[in-house]
């Protein structure tokens, strides 16, 4: 892989993802590059569905994105750097091009799906998203056992569902998504509108509830999988779930109200994290 290639990627996992990029950083130097690498892969197209350049068709830029990407898997050829850096990572660790496809098939459903009935079509969706993700990092981290792909689905879970909570408003207000199941609002009776009118009412604080605790399990099932991983980067995806573990406690420490304030976590907050999670790794 080429140095500016490296940088660039570290870049724009530093730009959108610094949870990421704090955890990352704690990884040996040649697997930090390679997931400075597959952030950069699979951010390009996600930032091509989320933040469109005005004048730009997202449907045309993903649909050429993944076509650029076949062609460079298949032949090694290409312009783009990143996917070429990408092609190389895939192919040293041998991870499966169709979790790739899958993928970038995820960001396309993006286009069209922007409610869920059920808690399974959403599962169905995060499959693609960042379960994908998470096996093609496990790849590159390297396993013991064949059930740390199972359990790297369930941490990929955990961390998009914290994010659909932290971003309802977003979501809502700049793309039209409601990820939440439509079930879950319907039990506990939350409508559209009030999700519209920022309504921090007690339907919407039982149903961010019951989606916090479904989330801190899969966290916690989550932690006999980072112990199948090698043992050089166990501490890494450690900090990593428990930095975004922690934008939960921030949720509930905000009354659930996550429309004045987005839940994040400070620069203090992150060291104690990591701190607290060395002591106890």
């Amino acid at each position: 892989m080429k140095k500016e290639t490296v940088e660039l990627s570290r870049a724009i996992e530093k730009k959108h993802g610094t949870s990421y990029y704090i955890a990352t950083l704690f990884l040996p130097k040649k697997i930090k590059r390679e997931v400075f690498v597959l952030y950069a892969f699979v951010r390009t197209p996600d930032e091509y569905v989320d933040n469109p350049k005005e004048g730009e068709d997202p449907k045309e830029k993903l649909k050429g994105w993944k076509t650029d990407w076949q062609k460079t898997f298949e032949t090694g050829q290409g312009q783009n750097e990143i996917l070429l850096a990408t092609r190389e990572i895939f192919k040293k660790h041998n991870i499966p091009f169709e979790v790739s496809i899958e993928f970038i098939d995820s960001m396309i459903q993006d286009l069209t799906v922007k409610r869920y009935r059920t808690y399974r079509s959403v599962q169905g969706y995060m499959r693609g998203s960042a379960e994908a993700v998470g096996v093609m990092l496990t790849y590159i981290f390297g396993y013991t056992e064949e059930r740390a792909f199972d359990y790297a689905r369930k941490l990929g879970e955990a961390m998009q569902l914290t994010n659909f909570l932290r971003d309802i408003k977003e979501d809502y207000i700049e793309r039209n998504r409601i990820y939440l199941p439509q079930e879950d609002l319907e039990k506990f009776g939350l409508t559209e509108e009030d999700i519209k009118n920022e309504d921090v009412n007690e339907s919407f604080k039982e149903v961010m509830k019951y989606l916090i605790h479904k989330t801190r399990g899969l966290y916690k099932e989550s932690e006999l999988g980072i112990n199948m991983l090698s043992h050089k980067t166990q501490f890494g995806v450690r900090v990593a779930s428990r930095l975004y573990e922690k934008i939960l406690d921030k949720i509930e420490k905000q009354n659930y109200d996550i429309y004045k304030k987005r839940a994040r976590t400070n620069l203090l907050e992150k060291i104690w994290i990591i701190l607290k999670t060395y002591v106890t790794h």
